[in-house]
């Protein structure tokens, strides 16, 4: 008979080990594959507050630039106009420093407002400024338009374009910025760029565009006084009579068959 052997003296496999073993070839690749993916996930992570930090200080710092400004400007006089003119090219600075940020929004439309008023207080002593002051108007206003065209504003923006371009005899350029205009939720202004649209429809020859347009204004209960001066305009195109506003009497016509002269 052979040597007896104690059972604690032989070698048993180990179950849990194996078992072990077995669980990890199963699911090797599946953890190497989660393992991965939350790596590439906390990278992301890490790279999203990095940018939100860089993104998030640099709209601060347009804020912050607007609301000196702001300052600025309270303090300015009406009839300063080198200061205002001083104040508006920080303006023009800080729209191009912050190009489509929402601070550079407010700040092309306030620049095109101000070029605009600019233009008006310069072209009685000064039409060559007033006409460079209109050109920036319009170029802002239309920067605008370019940077935010789904902005709540825009149609402030191309009223505003419109006008300087209106104002520079652009009456094409002008025409197409002032009909967008006037599809403005906001019943004034879009009364106003009819207007001004029906105006340069007529300048430029299209008489059938302008009579459309001056008979909503004139059926616009909101429209006030456009109302009545579309009347006047409606009667000049010999489509109505006018009704609230009539041009002072002029000159008699000269009779149809003149008396020979003597």
């Amino acid at each position: 008979m052979g040597k007896h052997v104690k059972y604690s003296e032989v070698k048993h496999p180990d179950k849990f080990a194996l078992t072990l073993s077995r669980l990890w070839a199963k699911s090797e690749r599946v953890v190497i594959w989660c393992g991965l993916a939350m790596g590439c996930a906390l990278a992301v992570i890490i790279v999203w507050i990095v940018a939100a930090r860089l993104f998030g200080g640099r709209s601060d710092a347009a804020w912050e630039e607007r609301v000196k400004l702001a300052e600025e400007a309270s303090e300015l006089s009406r009839d300063d106009l080198k200061s205002g003119e001083t104040l508006l090219a920080k303006m023009s600075d800080l729209a191009r420093n912050y190009q489509g940020d929402p601070a550079a929004a407010l700040t092309l439309l306030e620049l095109a407002q101000g070029h605009l008023a600019t233009a008006e207080a310069r072209q009685a002593d000064a039409p060559k400024e007033a006409k460079e002051h209109l050109e920036k108007a319009a170029a802002a206003a239309e920067q605008f338009v370019a940077d935010f065209p789904n902005h709540r504003l825009v149609a402030l923006a191309h009223y505003a374009a419109g006008k300087a371009r209106l104002d520079l005899g652009e009456a094409e350029r002008a025409a197409a910025h002032l009909d967008k205009a006037s599809q403005s939720d906001i019943p004034a202004l879009a009364t106003l760029a009819q207007w001004h649209a029906a105006y340069c429809h007529r300048q430029l020859g299209r008489v059938d565009e302008a009579r459309a347009i001056y008979e909503r204004i004139r059926l616009d209960p909101m429209a006030g006084w456009c109302a009545e001066q579309a009347d006047f305009a409606l009667a000049e195109l010999g489509r109505l009579p006018a009704k609230a506003l009539a041009r002072p009497p002029g000159p008699a016509a000269p009779p149809a068959n003149p008396a020979p002269s003597k």
